[in-house]
């Protein structure tokens, strides 16, 4: 198949104005090639709907755009309303002696939904089993009955090997858009290794292939019809920008969830930073992470790491990023020994290092308080961003932690808190202690009033 797609490159290249004169019959087995991938894949693309429960304020359905602060300290009453995700996912796997799918998708098209359905064909369609979900990396497994399919172990999908995916290569994305089932669109690779801040791991391909709301959890394929990702995101506004989650990284996941029913990832306990080209001019190293904190009781101190102290190899292979470490470390089961390169006071040393099993609110990269883990990061805004807002002070949301409780109740980055449970917000001190208190009240619940595009907004997040 490559060897056809180069063929035609090179005739088109070659015979330029003479094209039209062979182009018909390459095309026209481009075309059936074309074809043969979306008929054999497409069987394993399946429509995944996750209900949610949602509370929504009651004084923004029955008065949008009401001002809450006429009513300071009454409780803002709250109407449970179901919300229906729509997303796509892929068959992976069947196993024969439970007659079941093995099904992988991102984990904010199911979230916390208690009510997950796959759609396997037009007329099946039914409950599945949440396996997993892995809000660090956005993916989610589920199990279904494969009950009534014919010839079951033709829908699983063939794995690609995602280290092999290179710029350029052409690619086919199948799902779900907006409910338009087994949608196909064809692209490039556009760019690999793309960071969003979306979730804590990432390592994103991006694609120039359509994908659209309800393409998340469907595979982004080869032209030898192997998965190689599992398109998840796309950039509001950016035409011709889609991203895909390694199917290497996903399958680490799955092999995680399907033999200990969540990921177990090492860790050494430490806050690192990229060396910037800042740094390397005054330190002397222009390449590796540079450790900023040492974290109390962690792998690193035990075994002697230091603030200040600048990563450049792991086992041996240099550091292009603080991904390399932050992948290398999660994928290292906890105990596994890493053997460091260490710049420290300008002289290269070697520290060994046993990895620990991470606790469940942390990152390789830091650690967040867990009665504020809501999966925000906020800043106050300046005088300038006050007066283009037209607002009074508050905080601007500049990212979102996918499968985050801020997530899951619909904040987004650009929206802008101006309060909680009707308390004005301006500093992240004021919100944290604002969250600490209700925790320690035992509420399971906050409402933050948010302003999005000029627009009030009341969302319920849950805070247990």
């Amino acid at each position: 198949m490559k060897r056809k797609f180069l063929v035609l490159g090179l005739a088109l290249a070659i015979l330029g104005s003479n094209v039209s004169a062979v182009s018909g019959p390459i095309l026209e087995q481009f075309q059936k090639e074309v074809e043969q991938i979306v008929d054999k894949v497409s069987p394993s693309v399946v429509t995944i709907y996750a209900t949610q429960i949602v509370k929504t304020p009651l004084n923004t359905q029955i008065f949008p755009g009401f001002p809450p602060f006429m009513m300071p300290g009454i409780p803002t009453p709250e109407i449970p309303e179901k919300e229906k995700d729509l997303g796509s996912g892929i068959i992976i796997k069947y196993i024969q002696s439970k007659n079941a799918f093995i099904i992988l998708t991102n984990n904010h098209v199911v979230g916390n939904s208690k009510d997950v359905m796959v759609k396997l064909s037009r007329t099946i369609e039914r409950k599945a089993k949440v396996l997993g979900r892995d809000p660090k990396t956005d993916l989610a497994v589920l199990e279904v009955s494969a009950e009534g399919i014919d010839n079951p172990s033709s829908r699983v999908a063939t794995l690609g090997d995602s280290s092999h995916v290179r710029i350029g290569q052409l690619v086919i994305a199948i799902g779900n858009p907006y409910g338009f089932s087994r949608t196909v669109t064809m692209g490039v690779v556009s760019a690999l290794n793309r960071r969003l801040g979306l979730s804590q791991y990432e390592d994103y391909i991006q694609t120039d292939a359509a994908i659209n709301p309800g393409n998340s959890g469907g595979p982004l394929i080869n032209i030898e019809g192997k998965v190689i990702g599992i398109n998840t995101a796309m950039v509001k506004g950016g035409q011709g920008l889609g991203f895909a989650i390694p199917i290497n990284l996903a399958k680490w996941v799955y092999h995680q969830i399907m033999e200990h029913g969540k990921v177990i990832r090492g860790w050494l306990g430490v806050s690192i930073q990229q060396i910037t080209p800042q740094m390397a001019s005054s330190l002397g190293v222009n390449y590796g992470a540079i450790i900023a904190q040492v974290f109390p009781g962690s792998p690193a101190q035990k075994y002697g790491l230091k603030v200040g102290d600048i990563i450049v190899s792991v086992d041996g292979k240099p550091l292009e990023s603080i991904e390399d470490l932050q992948f290398k470390t999660m994928e290292s089961p906890p105990g596994t020994v890493l053997t460091l390169g260490v710049i420290r006071n300008h002289k290269l040393i070697t520290i060994k290092v046993k990895t620990a099993k991470m606790p469940s609110n942390t990152s390789n990269i830091g650690v967040v308080s867990e009665a504020k883990d809501l999966g925000l990061m906020v800043r106050p805004l300046n005088p300038q961003e006050q007066r283009r807002y037209e607002v009074k002070g508050g905080l601007l949301v500049e990212d979102v932690l996918i499968g985050s409780p801020a997530y899951e109740a619909g904040i987004r980055a650009g929206d802008i808190i101006l309060s909680i449970n009707l308390h004005r917000v301006y500093t992240k001190a004021e919100m944290d202690n604002i969250l600490e208190r209700l925790i320690s009240e035992h509420k399971d619940t906050a409402t933050f009033l948010i302003d999005r595009n000029g627009q009030n907004i009341f969302v319920t997040v849950r805070l247990k």
